[in-house]
């Protein structure tokens, strides 16, 4: 089992111009050498929520079909993703602020995490329950503006949606974030306090 699961949306993750690069390399330098798997989205293949997985979800999980082999095949797709993320004890999302929400990728990547019956579920009552409880979510945002607080915090639909969706959908266990925000003014100073915050929350992280 890996212990952290690292998911950066930025879409040049090897630059060391990025807030969202530095906060994810010096969380690195402090989780143990071997325990961390990281997935750039950008050179990752992912599977888009298109009208071949709309259709597969409507046949196999509301309407109870087997999958045709074209099916089965894009439900393994999401079930890696799925797997992936059940393996890990704890997930870091690593992303730059865009327009007020989060990149498309992943917006991509979350779409293939969302699966009836394995990371939530409906109750009788036909209410979903998370089935992710025994997972923390660290998120590391990055913004050209300062969000977490302020006349601006309600345009900050990124963290409040993946809040929504991880902690109040899926049901993980905890969800904190870290912000590199005001980075359009003094960037190295708020990649600093960043970093500052994520050593904040490190032990309570991974604990």
């Amino acid at each position: 089992m890996t212990d952290t699961l690292i998911i950066n949306a930025h879409p040049n993750p090897h630059s060391s111009m990025s807030a969202t690069n530095r906060m994810v390399a010096h969380l690195l330098a402090k989780l143990p050498a071997g325990s961390v798997q990281t997935v750039n989205l950008a050179e990752t293949d992912i599977q888009p929520l298109d009208k071949a997985a709309v259709e597969m979800f409507i046949t196999t999980v509301f309407q109870g079909q087997q999958p045709n082999a074209e099916q089965a095949a894009l439900l393994a797709r999401l079930m890696s993703v799925v797997e992936q993320v059940k393996s890990a004890r704890r997930l870091v999302i690593a992303y730059p602020m865009y327009n007020f929400g989060i990149p498309a990728r992943l917006k991509d990547w979350l779409d293939n995490l969302v699966v009836p019956g394995e990371t939530f579920r409906y109750g009788e009552d036909g209410a979903p329950q998370g089935l992710m409880g025994g997972h923390k979510v660290l998120l590391l945002q990055a913004s050209g503006s300062v969000y977490s607080a302020g006349p601006m915090a309600q345009m900050d639909f990124a963290s409040s949606y993946l809040k929504t969706l991880l902690g109040g959908f899926l049901g993980f266990a905890s969800v904190d974030t870290v912000y590199a925000e005001g980075t359009a003014g003094d960037w190295e100073a708020a990649v600093q306090r960043a970093c500052i915050d994520i050593d904040a929350v490190y032990d309570r992280f991974t604990a």
